[in-house]
């Protein structure tokens, strides 16, 4: 068993609140920490301490997204009254954030005669933006008021219409504590072996609304609702982990089911590209998730021209702020549409639901806008006619690069030197290769036969142009792009996985690009990494220049896994659970360092978030790829074609919705390898069982 690895940021998140602190629980305005709110850190700094000295801290425990506990005791203090020998005072603190931050504290007393203490709350707010926090550069704010109330402290900060504000109340057995300056000081009296009790709320106020923590502190994490794991080996921890984390990254809409935030601390805010993939990975948990994200993107797609938010009629959001810089127009995040491939995400995000689910309703709420996206695709987003599609920013603040790996350096050439834009990558073109083939399927259930098979036509002409201008026959795999003088970016990458994943590759093609993704280069032992250890641009410890994304080798998995490249899929699989159980709660984060796998733990990249929504669906995906399940319940039949690699002897899921019910799976594996599979309930439809291969996209052989 793997050393834990605690994420180098404590983490804690609910109700739309995320609190980023250090592991022994305080926070440093200097630092990565905060609480946010509003995308705003509405509380920045928070410090316990026995007469200006830190606790030591002797354990931490997180119990779930959203609580901690901290034990810890004093150092050495010395007083006018005398001094308090290390280890004589003792703090427990229970922490939960959940539309607020709740801190429960317990001191007690193990001096043998009453004595003086003074316990000291050092807070602050400052207000930053979120995008300030992360990039360091703070403009201070000045307007701040600190407003003393009886039982607390209230910080109040308004500039040209923009409102946020913190709400800091204490009920401690004490009484209220004394203010001085930006400290909140308890002077104590306790006997010996005597406790001192204290609950300290601090409430976020955005836009005048007030946002409590949840009256649940001592109540342990429910489990979510849906599927239920029943034995699932060294899945089932990671599978249950994200099962959790994704609930609590959950953002209510008052007239649609919860969409998922993109991840905590940094990305509780809709995300056009993280959403949906989410959403396609997540299958197995039903299709209530997608459509509060297909509501709340249809709601916001683009309908004109702006420049400066990258948008066009038909594009689909990449992410929504709400902070000072976003509200005063300092970036374009109201929100910024500099994504290329949400707009084909979207319309397969609509598709996937349709298989799971028949439901005609969804399809004709959501057609409309589907089919503004692909006409964006095949329209606008082609900058040069060629029929692929490319992206470069018409804003200022805009993003350079507008696939999923979006950093401004990520695409770089063999020698290391960034592309010019114009960008065409792959995976923007396999995205476009499956939406053209989803929609086809869509207007074929609407009546429009014509367009149909227009669509089915476009999409193998791109494939041919795709093969033709990105294949690296020295290589044997797809470059990750082309530059603006549509040459090849001859480096070696992930992107080539998403290709596979959306069916566009050829099989002998499919057969060389498994083989090259597991190339030492390429597959660190915990993952496949973004960019070949080879290139000279190769940082392990940079965002995505080599490093590992579970969500990115979970989606190269299924696209092996649909060429019935079973053991390299599992491979990857295995590597990407051998990460989760080195991490603290079998949590997969955003991301973690491309480093070889010499140890028993991954080493983790400190500015991920954790947890990060598509990350979380990792595992879950890979139950489906395992099930080998395909429903298409418009036609009212599914396909399962099941498998476990060696290392997986069953496999039971209880639970999963399927058309108009409900499907028990449990899945066993015979020393042959062969596995047997029994099923109960069948959802409305007729199944077909061992048909190969089960791709994820489109029907299979014969349908």
């Amino acid at each position: 068993m793997p050393a834990r690895i605690p994420h180098p940021i404590e983490v804690l998140h609910g109700g739309g609140v995320g609190l980023a602190c250090a592991l022994d629980g305080h926070l440093d305005a200097e630092q990565l920490h905060g609480l946010f709110a509003g995308d705003t850190r509405v509380l920045s700094t928070y410090r316990l301490s026995l007469a200006g000295h830190p606790f030591q801290v002797l354990s931490r425990v997180r119990r779930g997204p959203s609580e901690a506990e901290w034990h810890m005791q004093n150092a050495t203090v010395q007083h006018p009254a005398g001094v308090v020998p290390e280890g004589t005072v003792y703090l427990r603190v229970l922490r939960r954030v959940d539309g607020g931050l709740r801190d429960e504290l317990t001191l007690g007393s193990y001096l043998r005669t009453r004595a003086p203490l003074r316990f000291v709350l050092r807070l602050d707010a400052d207000f930053a933006d979120l995008f300030e926090v992360k990039s360091g550069t703070i403009s201070p704010r000045l307007s701040v008021l600190r407003l003393p109330q009886p039982d607390g402290i209230d910080f109040l900060y308004e500039r040209r219409g923009f409102r946020r504000g913190l709400q800091i109340r204490i009920d401690a057995t004490s009484g209220p504590p004394e203010r001085v300056a930006s400290l909140l000081v308890f002077d104590l009296d306790l006997s010996a072996h005597a406790e001192w009790r204290c609950r300290i709320d601090a409430s976020p106020v955005v836009d005048g609304r007030v946002l409590r923590v949840a009256e649940r502190a001592t109540e342990p994490e429910r489990a979510p609702d849906g599927p239920i794991v029943r034995e699932a080996g060294p899945l089932a921890p990671a599978f249950r982990a994200g099962q959790r984390d994704l609930a609590r990254l959950e953002i209510p809409q008052p007239d649609a089911p919860p969409f998922v935030a993109a991840g905590a601390p940094w990305f509780l805010a809709l995300f056009g590209r993280d959403t949906l993939v989410t959403a396609l990975m997540t299958s197995l948990l039903g299709q209530p998730r997608t459509i509060g994200a297909l509501t709340a993107l249809a709601r916001l797609q683009a309908t004109d021209r702006d420049d400066f938010r990258d948008a066009e009629p038909g594009k689909i959001p990449h992410e929504l702020r709400i902070g000072e810089l976003a509200r005063s127009g300092r970036i374009p995040h109201t929100p910024y549409y500099g994504t290329h491939d949400a707009p084909a995400l979207f319309v397969l995000a609509l598709w996937n639901a349709w298989r799971w689910t028949g439901d005609r309703a969804l399809l004709d709420r959501f057609l409309a806008p589907a089919r503004a996206a692909l006409t964006w695709c095949d329209g606008p987003a082609d900058l040069d006619g060629d029929g692929l599609i490319e992206y470069r920013t018409r804003s200022p603040l805009g993003y350079r690069n507008q696939a999923w790996m979006d950093a401004g350096d990520a695409i770089v050439r063999a020698d290391g030197r960034p592309a010019d834009a114009p960008i065409a990558t792959i995976e923007l073109q396999a995205y476009l290769f499956a939406a053209r083939l989803a929609m086809a399927e869509l207007l074929a259930a609407a009546g429009d036969q014509g367009e149909a098979a227009r669509l089915r036509a476009s999409a193998r002409a791109l494939r041919e142009v795709v093969e033709e201008r990105f294949w690296m026959e020295d290589e044997g795999t797809y470059a990750v792009a082309l530059d603006g003088a549509k040459a090849r970016v001859a480096s070696i990458g992930s992107n080539p996985g998403h290709v596979l994943w959306c069916g566009l590759a050829r099989p002998e093609r499919a057969r060389r690009v498994a083989a090259r993704l597991l190339r030492d280069d390429m597959f660190s032992g915990f993952g496949v990494r973004t960019l070949s250890s080879k290139n000279p641009a190769y940082n392990p410890l940079s965002y995505q220049l080599g490093s590992v994304w579970p969500h990115d080798t979970a989606l190269a998995a299924a696209g092996l896994s649909r060429y019935g490249l079973r053991d390299e899929a599992a491979t990857l699989i295995e590597a990407v659970l051998s990460a989760a159980a080195g991490f603290e709660d079998d949590r997969l984060p955003e991301l973690w360092c491309g480093f070889p796998r010499e140890g028993g733990s991954p080493v983790p990249y400190e500015r991920a978030n954790s947890p990060q929504a598509w990350a979380a669906a990792a595992p879950i995906l890979a139950a489906q790829l395992f099930l080998g399940l395909c429903p298409d319940a418009p036609r009212g039949r599914a396909q399962v074609a099941p498998w476990l690699p060696s290392w997986l002897p069953a496999l039971a899921i209880d639970r999963v919705p399927i058309g108009t019910g409900t499907v028990d799976f449990r899945l066993s594996r015979a020393r042959d390898g062969r596995v047997a599979l029994e099923r109960s309930g069948d959802g409305g439809l007729a199944w077909i069982e061992g048909v190969e291969p089960a791709p994820l996209w489109g029907a299979p052989p014969g349908w």
